[in-house]
């Protein structure tokens, strides 16, 4: 499929001015995202925002920052060209600390594609965003943190197309064998999928005795960021080559997924390659699999990993549903031919309550430590 270019390919505007208002908007920030504002008058305003191509996946994004001269409301009518209004927006005034737009400020309008905004502005900016962001620097200080353990290396492998080099941490006992891939971010706006990749990794990394055991037989490699140039460019999608990465695993015309590629296939010379995670974020948690008829080794790991999981959580069923077609071009489907291992796309829903989310997370690293010790003979642990 060919992505055509919008119209208007210039420097995108980062700030908009209405000084008899007294409100002013930006996109001055990595991750941010405003096509285009204008006054309606007697404090209303419209923005717009369109994607960074087309045809491309209807989760449009957007994060913006408002403030006025005073304290009071304003009217702020959203539009999306290219898609429909999939998040109801958060708000933040420190950029940490996030909180859902009640519904009695939001009034979406599904036919017009476009929702009535009301907020509070003052002399502080209000950060406006689909989700509460999950940036570059926010991941790379994240890996930073976690190579402060002695058992985590950072690194980087390849760079993306604008030269940003690419992250990777390994955890656990690099000279093992047994080999477990984690990747994510391959879309910008799935913050959700980051959030819960980290928490996944933070459960290897921890301080139990399951960790402790399994870090002493496997070898965790970790690719959390394959899209740093979509992210903070605040995409709805795609990288800058105008691709949607995770399908390009046949072509891999893209340098991200190429040098991902490259990682994946180093690792798996010598057959030790178990497991392939691949974090997004959708309307809802579900788990995209290869179907149980399918062989793949170790064998029945999905549906006990999934079966676990249910049993650590008691309140949470995992949905589970069969992966595209092996001969697909995501990076499930290229691991799974490539490896016959299991490979497996960990969404997580877009407004899943994020206690739930890191319950969720723990639950399927601990599952997943425990039943690949197994395929060592190591007895089995609930801790």
């Amino acid at each position: 499929m060919v992505c055509s270019p919008l119209p208007g390919g210039e420097t995108p505007q980062r700030g908009w001015q209405f000084p008899r208002e007294g409100v002013f908007f930006a996109a001055d920030f990595p991750g941010a995202r405003l096509t285009d504002c204008a006054s309606l008058g007697a404090d209303a305003f419209e923005a717009v925002v369109r994607p960074e191509n087309l045809p491309v996946n209807d989760s449009p994004w957007f994060a913006f920052r408002v403030r006025s001269e005073r304290e009071k409301k304003i009217t702020l009518r959203l539009r999306c060209q290219g898609g429909s209004l999939r998040y109801r927006p958060k708000i933040s005034l420190d950029g940490a600390q996030w909180v859902l737009l009640p519904e009695e400020c939001y009034r979406p309008d599904a036919e017009r594609k476009e929702a009535l905004l009301t907020l509070e502005t003052g002399p502080r900016p209000l950060l406006v965003a689909a989700q509460e962001p999950v940036s570059r620097v926010e991941i790379e200080n994240w890996a930073a943190t976690m190579e402060r353990l002695p058992f985590v290396t950072r690194s980087t492998f390849g760079s993306s197309v604008k030269g940003v080099p690419l992250l990777r941490l390994d955890v656990g006992n690099s000279a093992a064998e047994p080999k477990v891939v984690v990747i994510g971010r391959q879309h910008p706006p799935e913050t959700t999928g980051s959030l819960a990749l980290m928490r996944f990794v933070e459960c290897v990394a921890g301080d139990t005795e399951l960790a402790r055991r399994f870090r002493a037989e496997f070898h965790l490699v970790v690719m959390p960021l394959l899209n740093p140039d979509g992210v903070d460019a605040g995409h709805w999608r795609h990288n800058l080559g105008l691709v949607d990465l995770n399908r390009d695993w046949q072509g891999f015309a893209q340098p991200e997924s190429r040098a991902a590629r490259d990682q994946i296939l180093a690792l798996g010379e010598k057959g030790g390659l178990l497991l392939l995670l691949d974090f997004h974020s959708t309307f809802r948690d579900v788990f995209y699999t290869q179907p149980d008829s399918i062989v793949s080794a170790p064998p029945g790991f999905t549906s006990r990993w999934l079966a676990g999981i249910g049993t650590r959580v008691p309140d949470y069923r995992a949905e589970r549903k069969a992966s595209p077609t092996p001969t697909s071009n995501t990076s499930i489907s290229w691991a799974h031919r490539t490896f016959g291992i299991p490979a497996i796309t960990y969404e997580i829903g877009d407004h899943t309550d994020r206690t739930q989310l890191r319950r969720v997370a723990m639950a399927a690293a601990e599952e997943m430590m425990n039943l690949l010790l197994e395929t060592l003979g190591q007895p089995s642990s609930k801790s």
